[in-house]
């Protein structure tokens, strides 16, 4: 995290002082004269990074986890994947921050920064993290068993999927298009059963069936056809869907 706000600070000529403990000495010496202050660390570490800054001193305190709650800083979370590399800046630009309600504003704190920006309860960060895990993070984790099981188990090319990636990502982008498609939506009972015992014995077998359990459980059981489940015909579901979401790291960090 620390990486791409520094490159974005870069692209956008925007001054900035950083700081990590490699570098020795405090946060509260090395940025004495920057505000905001921006705490990009681990979520346990933004308590006790916060905790040296003087309470009331009139400084911004910042912190981007999605998930941390803490009246020692205000919380504005970049819904954003951020990998190795860094990004181009109309990417970052196109970022969204979810802020908390009651908070400072997006714009007051960073008045040259144009990403569009949205506020939510502070109670309501769990499930909003949760939610972001769940569409993000783990449909990473059900691609790259995709990549896997074509190149290692099926002789298939990694570049095979891309386009049906792609696609995936794109009709989830336009709701005309988002409707869930394949076996599970169609109320196709019997391929669901033969997807299962195809993963027999594969750890994402229980991930499959969860998925199933979780938007058609009827699909598990005996003697109820789609009809009487009430599946609308023609429609479906892909069980392979998102975007990936990169954990955060990096220092503490200032804008002057």
């Amino acid at each position: 995290m620390a990486t791409h706000v520094a490159r974005y600070f870069d692209l956008l000529s925007l001054p900035y002082r950083e700081w990590s403990r490699s570098q020795g000495g405090t946060a509260v010496e090395a940025l004495e004269k920057c505000d905001p202050v921006l705490l990009l660390v681990s979520d346990g570490a933004i308590d006790e990074v916060a905790a040296g800054f003087a309470p009331g001193e009139g400084r911004t305190l910042v912190h981007f986890s999605g998930a941390v709650r803490t009246d020692a800083a205000t919380g504005m979370h970049p819904l954003c994947t951020f990998g190795p590399a860094p990004y181009d800046l109309t990417t970052y630009r196109g970022i969204p921050f979810v802020c908390e309600a009651g908070g400072p504003r997006f714009p007051d704190v960073f008045p040259e920064l144009p990403n569009p920006h949205y506020t939510i309860p502070p109670e309501g960060k769990p499930l909003y993290h949760a939610l972001a895990v769940l569409a993000g993070n783990f449909t990473t984790v059900l691609w790259t068993r995709l990549f896997d099981g074509f190149e290692h188990e099926l002789g298939l090319p990694r570049e095979a999927a891309l386009p049906y990636l792609a696609r995936v990502a794109a009709n989830l982008a336009d709701p005309s298009q988002a409707s869930p498609t394949g076996p599970v939506a169609r109320g196709e009972r019997a391929t669901v059963r033969a997807n299962l015992t195809a993963l027999a014995g594969d750890p994402f077998e229980g991930v499959y069936r969860a998925f199933v359990e979780a938007t058609h459980p009827e699909l598990l059981s005996e003697g109820v056809s789609p009809e009487q489940a009430g599946l609308p015909a023609g429609e479906g579901m892909s069980l392979l869907e998102g975007s990936s979401a990169g954990p955060r790291t990096g220092g503490a960090r200032g804008a002057r």
